[in-house]
């Protein structure tokens, strides 16, 4: 039988029974909103952006680069 360490917590299971269970929910909850899906301030294109550092984001549909947001794509405030 092969148990499955991620059927909970998702992508977290990477981590074990290691940090807790709150701060696992909490790092899914966190990656589920920077891997999702975010409109293009350039484009307007709803496409998953690539987070190149800490705050620099890139559109993968027309190259555009901005900084705004360490974990999540904030822009136009």
């Amino acid at each position: 039988m092969r148990w499955s360490h991620t059927k909970v917590v998702g992508p977290a299971g990477r981590f074990g029974a290691r940090y807790g269970m709150g701060l696992r929910k909490k790092v899914v909850q966190v990656e589920a909103k920077q891997r999702g899906r975010h409109r293009c301030p350039r484009c307007k294109s709803l496409v998953r952006f690539r987070r190149i550092a800490f705050g620099i984001w890139a559109c993968p549909k027309c190259d555009y680069v901005f900084a705004g947001g360490a974990f999540v794509p904030i822009y136009g405030r």
